[in-house]
């Protein structure tokens, strides 16, 4: 750069319950009596929306035959009348799911109110007194992101003879929660300098300039944005004791440099919020000529 020319560097761093039922001894095969013991009321998962793209968990019901005769079962999960899907507090649009009997790998997802009969799925068989152990897994993989909350559907896993007749039921909770949760980034016009990204300001002359960058933030509910400038708002020549004042606004919010700045967004829903960024330039009269620069930090954080 021209040793006449005053120039300047901005760089920004974006630092049911439920209850065991036993379904009444089987008329499927005489002395067949299944129970299922035990297996958790709530099948519950942590979704992180911005650090997951699938969630996935799987769940076991433990199953004895307390009859004298064997048993042979095969599972379906119904939903009793409720639509399929699961909707969080507020009644938003239902999320869809898969639900995987894993000992034969045989889908078991309800989506039409009650998981189809399928042929040729490897059974539970269980002579009289013997246990057995049943593995679900619980997937869901939302297809936008998600408002803060717990989505949740009541469910039926039912145990049925293979000509489905039914031989015992367990009533559990599908969940999925949602934690508050933001994270923000840069686009628009900016390079990165050894991973920081910065922005050329170009030849420094005083006045208000509206750059070509834009913050923008990512949430499932509200959140806050905060903003440091490591030279309090000032733009510095080197480590020298030169110094040209500037302002900065996020959006249309002013940001206090001097102290550091902060936006609060109150909201219970997903957001995609962008912030242009302006800045306005101090006078230049009378400055060493030379390359000008702050660091500025933001945070943003979940309300």
């Amino acid at each position: 750069m021209s040793r006449n020319r005053t120039s300047a560097l901005l760089l920004a761093a974006a630092a049911a319950t439920a209850t065991l039922m036993a379904a009444a001894p089987s008329q499927a095969a005489p002395g067949c009596q299944l129970v299922i013991e035990s297996g958790a009321d709530q099948w519950m998962m942590r979704y992180e929306p911005f650090d997951q793209d699938v969630a996935m968990q799987e769940f076991d019901v433990a199953v004895v035959n307390q009859g004298d005769g064997p048993c042979t079962a095969v599972s379906r999960v119904e939903l009793r009348g409720e639509q399929f899907g699961l909707v969080n507090e507020a009644g938003a649009q239902r999320m869809a799911y898969a639900l995987v009997d894993e000992r034969g790998g045989a889908d078991v997802t309800p989506r039409a109110g009650q998981s189809a009969r399928r042929i040729g799925v490897r059974p539970l068989n269980l002579a009289a007194g013997e246990r057995g152990l049943m593995r679900f897994s619980f997937t869901a993989a939302p297809a936008e992101t998600l408002s803060a909350g717990l989505y949740s559907q009541n469910a039926f896993i039912n145990l049925e003879t293979p000509d489905g007749r039914p031989l015992a039921e367990k009533p559990v909770t599908l969940s999925l929660q949602v934690p508050s949760a933001a994270v923000m980034g840069l686009k628009g016009e900016f390079r990165r300098n050894g991973g920081t990204p910065t922005i050329d300001l170009g030849e420094l002359t005083q006045g208000v300039r509206q750059l070509r960058t834009t913050l923008y933030v990512l949430s499932t509910a509200g959140y806050s944005v905060s903003v440091a400038s490591q030279n309090q708002g000032r733009l510095r020549q080197g480590a020298s004791e030169w110094y040209v004042p500037y302002g900065l606004v996020l959006g249309d919010r002013e940001m206090d440099l001097s102290r550091g700045g902060r936006v609060d967004v109150v909201s219970r829903r997903a957001r995609l919020d962008d912030y242009p960024l302006t800045i306005s330039v101090g006078s230049t009269t009378g400055k060493r000529a030379g390359d000008y620069s702050d660091i500025l930090t933001f945070t943003v954080a979940a309300l």
